[in-house]
């Protein structure tokens, strides 16, 4: 399993403490975004 960054940490946190379910909303999607593109391959094979 991978480590998260330290951004990734701080918004999950943030999440965490946050009273505002948009507020909450806003870290996780934030999350999400941020390991969905450090996911995505180097090169994308060409069809």
């Amino acid at each position: 399993m991978a480590k998260l960054c330290n951004e990734c940490e701080a918004h999950l946190k943030k999440a965490l403490v946050a009273n505002d379910t948009s507020e909450k909303d806003f870290h996780i999607r934030q999350v999400l975004q941020m390991c969905s593109v450090d996911d995505l391959p180097e090169e994308s094979p060409t069809q």
